[in-house]
């Protein structure tokens, strides 16, 4: 162990070992890197493909919500003409009634009016009796 040839043996055999690691390492780094990267390019694209797809999604959402705005359009402004015509009916109607109940209660006004005249005249007739069998006028 005391030669000179023996140390620059070990010596060569540590240089070698050192730059077999060095060589190593460093293709080690680069073939993780490479992978990492292509790992890296095939998530963006996968990233990309969710997008497009998720926008298409969004994209025909929209279109159905406004296909149902619009039919929820055409169905309220369908209401509101029937709702109209209903009113327009129910005043036809209610005119009607109180026409009706305008000429019932007149000919019930003169039905009473005629009553209470034949009661004015059975009431003379009755103190023309009492005067006639009592002799007396009654109050």
């Amino acid at each position: 162990m005391t030669e000179p040839q023996v140390w620059t043996m070990m010596s060569v055999f540590a240089a070698l070992m050192f730059g077999m690691l060095a060589v190593v390492s460093t293709l080690f780094v680069r073939i993780l890197r490479s992978e990492v990267g292509g790992l890296r390019n095939e998530m963006v694209a996968e990233f990309r493909g969710v997008r497009a797809e998720f926008d298409g999604q969004l994209g025909q959402l929209r279109t159905e919500f406004g296909q149902l705005r619009t039919e929820m359009h055409g169905e309220l402004g369908q209401l509101r003409t029937e709702f109209g015509q209903l009113r327009t009916e129910m005043h036809g109607e209610l005119g009607q009634l109180r026409t009706e109940m305008r000429g019932e209660l007149g000919q019930l006004r003169t039905e009473m009016q005629a009553g209470f005249a034949r009661i004015d005249g059975l009431d003379r007739d009755v103190q023309a009796l009492v005067k006639h069998t009592f002799g007396m006028e009654r109050e």
